[in-house]
């Protein structure tokens, strides 16, 4: 809905006053003509190139600076933002679009998802004000359809279908492209390719179909047999769920712990796994792991990688995990260890991050996103503190994302994280933001079936 918006220039276009300098316009062609008829045919048509080639010349126009608004000093932008800038009102309207955006698709929430008749209404009217009260005010009317079904019938849409899904196109598209990689392996020839297409569909259905009866009729013939319902075993009081187990395998690199200590930021290695020097361990470039979302959704498999090339790339994700008193933390995984000393372990070692308070009136913070720091053993460390982290306490990977407002503050607008030192002044002043809109699930499309 706002791809032709540029961030950093608002203010409605029809408030910019004309160009003092526009040139006329032309007259029309048979006034031309009218005025102007002794004149030969091929005059009055002549293009401007002779026999010899163009004869046009290139002149120089100086235009004076165009004439921009300033929406910041209208009522309407204050009554909406405000003291706050230009700038931090764009960042605070993309912040909502984002919200909104994903309430609409049902992104990072139980699934399946049942709304009552108020919770439409305030969704309802959470997309008008969007709308009305925020982009129109900072970019000027949108004069597109999709901003117009989302501000005025949003409601009538919700209260008649009962769901918003059916407007999702993403499973058809999906499906579509499925049938375009079976017709650009075949002949291309003729209509008869399109019923190939259609009987290749059919079958490959009715095949998935009969596979999973199978798998259903040999999980109910295996729970008749333990005596218990599907899916569950009694244990004493409690039923525990079965899931499950993902193969492992202990393949890696096999170093001590004394080399890898030597690695920037890993000096305190040995204290952290409590083991000597001399030990060895192997560590692997990712590992795997049930993952489990904070709203609600089913658990899926998620990887979290640790390695100085992937696909030719560094890549270390964020974990969010579980510290040895149950409290929720977030870190940066340096280390998958798979084994210690010949024997099978699965854990990580992160540099750890802590919450820090936000900026006054931070969009960011409204829309859920956290601010983080990096953490210190103590005032003197040049490194943050590492943490050994069992696979048991995973919960799921996060989105961390550099709080590029900070950056640009101490360093410049076109400063990036490449481009600024990696001293330990550094480590310390940088601040991180979790990215609360990263969609890490989404609305079923046929939560029914």
């Amino acid at each position: 809905m706002m791809p032709h918006i540029i961030a950093g220039v608002g203010g409605p276009a029809e408030a910019a006053a004309p160009h003092p300098d526009a040139a006329p316009t032309a007259p029309p062609l048979a006034a031309e003509v009218n005025g102007r008829s002794g004149q030969a045919t091929e005059d009055v048509l002549d293009d401007g190139h002779g026999p010899d080639g163009a004869v046009l010349e290139a002149s120089e126009e100086v235009l004076p600076d165009p004439v921009v608004p300033n929406v910041a000093t209208s009522d309407e932008y204050r009554r909406a933002f405000g003291s706050a800038s230009l700038h931090e009102a764009v960042l605070d309207v993309y912040c909502r679009m984002a919200v909104l955006s994903g309430n609409l698709m049902g992104d990072n929430m139980r699934d399946p998802t049942v709304m009552t008749e108020a919770q439409m209404r305030s969704l309802d009217e959470e997309a008008r004000s969007f709308v009305v009260d925020y982009l129109d005010v900072l970019f000027g009317p949108v004069n597109t359809t999709k901003a117009h079904r989302v501000a005025n019938h949003m409601l009538a849409y919700m209260l008649q279908h009962g769901s918003l899904w059916v407007g999702d196109t993403s499973e058809n598209e999906a499906l579509h492209r499925l049938c375009k990689r079976m017709f650009l392996r075949c002949s291309k020839r003729g209509p008869t390719i399109i019923l190939q297409m259609m009987r290749a569909s059919e079958s490959q259905a009715e095949v998935l179909r009969e596979m999973r009866d199978m798998k259903e009729t040999d999980e109910g013939s295996l729970d008749s047999l333990l005596g218990q319902p599907a899916g569950h075993v009694r244990d004493g009081e409690v039923d525990v769920e079965l899931r499950p187990v993902l193969p492992r395998s202990r393949r890696g690199n096999r170093f001590t712990v004394v080399d890898l200590s030597a690695l920037p930021g890993m000096g305190s290695l040995a204290a952290v796994l409590a083991v000597a020097d001399s030990t060895t361990v192997v560590v692997s470039p990712s590992i795997y792991f049930f993952c489990e979302f904070e709203w609600g959704a089913p658990a899926v498999v998620q990887t979290a990688h640790a390695t100085e090339s992937f696909e030719g790339r560094p890549r270390y994700d964020f974990l969010r995990f579980l510290d040895g008193g149950g409290a929720k933390r977030v870190g940066w995984v340096r280390l998958v260890v798979r084994m210690v000393d010949g024997k099978g372990e699965d854990f990580v070692v992160v540099r750890l991050l802590e919450p820090v308070p936000p900026r006054p009136r931070c969009s960011l913070t409204r829309s859920g996103c956290e601010r983080l720091a990096w953490s210190f053993p103590d005032a003197q460390a040049d490194w943050p503190t590492l943490v050994k982290v069992p696979l048991s306490r995973f919960l799921r990977l996060e989105h961390v994302v550099p709080d590029f407002w900070d950056l640009g503050d101490r360093w410049g607008l076109r400063a990036r994280p490449s481009t600024v030192p990696d001293d330990a002044a550094e480590r310390r002043a940088s601040r991180l933001f979790t990215n609360a809109f990263m969609p890490w699930t989404s609305r079923a499309q046929h939560p029914g079936q």
